[in-house]
């Protein structure tokens, strides 16, 4: 992985360490987030247009970001503001 993505990735996660595996014939790769003990808390798929265009690669982590605080109990501000507007029901279409 690009050291510049490595170093993002690793500042974006601490105290998780990022590991990136080998490209997969497809392109993509895995990105690891593991504990102080190098036991995988988290993985995730990346896909070859998520690591070649940077505004792509950016929201995947933004992504991982939101769906490890939600894990967690730590719903962003901004997320619970929208469920707030929405009065936490989403509306669904049937077509």
């Amino acid at each position: 992985m690009e050291f510049t993505n490595q170093q993002l990735v690793d500042h974006l996660f601490t105290p998780l360490r990022a590991n990136f595996s080998s490209p997969r014939p497809d392109g993509s790769v895995i990105l690891a987030l593991l504990d102080e003990s190098d036991s995988t808390v988290y993985s995730r798929v990346l896909a070859k247009p998520q690591l070649d265009d940077q505004n792509a690669f950016a929201q995947s982590l933004e992504d991982i970001r939101l769906e490890l605080a939600v894990r967690a109990g730590n719903i962003p501000a901004e997320l619970r503001k929208t469920l707030k507007e929405q009065d936490s029901v989403l509306s669904y279409r049937t077509a």
